[in-house]
């Protein structure tokens, strides 16, 4: 079983992360398609269960570019609120290149389950605040016993938010997580087909302190 993820971004920090049972490959890249030449290689022969992509997969056509998902990272991690920004005022690589990225995926692998990813408040959410890129090497060491992953050593905070995002589509797959996205809302646009939003079902954290998310399973 193979889960992949990504962090899209330009030259030189475009992360990438192929997850399996027993070990994990990461690699930085610069573009959309040596991300896709790289996942193709790690897979060989065999079909990737799912790929999490820090990206916008589904877009609104309300106010701002607002979505559901946007409004509950909000209201459940005030801490973290610098990190949830206005759908409409993101551009570059992330946002062009996340959804490009998710259109060739799906291309080469046409059943590939997309979830959108948000590695940074999801290790928010787990650990109660932000990692810093000071701080790296402790957000790995604590990530990795946290989600019981082989300890790997990494280039860049790309690859982390890659690792991240692979382990957050197997644990949406896998353990019944949350899907933060609603397809049947008329507002919502979907430019890379079908896609979810997984995030943890029982608790969100805030300040360290677990609470009731309020939100609907």
């Amino acid at each position: 079983m193979i889960f992949l993820g990504f962090d899209p971004g330009g030259a030189k920090g475009f992360g990438c992360c192929a997850l399996r049972p027993s070990s994990i490959a990461t690699a930085t890249v610069s573009t959309i398609a040596q991300a896709i030449a790289w996942a193709i290689t790690q897979c060989g022969n065999e079909r990737p269960i799912a790929a999490g992509i820090d990206t916008l997969l589904h877009w609104s056509d309300g106010p701002s570019g607002w979505r559901h998902a946007d409004n509950f990272l909000k209201s459940g991690y005030p801490d973290a609120i610098s990190s949830v920004m206005s759908p409409n005022s993101l551009f570059g690589a992330m946002a062009v290149g996340g959804v490009g990225l998710a259109i060739r995926l799906r291309q080469r692998w046409p059943d590939l389950l997309l979830t959108e990813t948000h590695p940074k408040v999801l290790f928010h959410a787990l650990h109660g605040s932000r990692y810093s890129k000071r701080d790296m090497s402790l957000a790995v060491d604590w990530f990795m016993t946290k989600s019981k992953l082989s300890a790997i050593e990494i280039g860049n905070e790309h690859e982390f938010d890659a690792i991240i995002s692979a382990w957050a589509a197997r644990e949406g797959v896998l353990n019944n997580w949350r899907d933060l996205c609603q397809p049947g809302c008329p507002d919502m646009i979907f430019p890379a087909g079908p896609v979810s939003y997984f995030w943890p079902a029982d608790e969100v954290v805030i300040g360290g302190m677990q609470v009731d998310s309020g939100l609907e399973r």
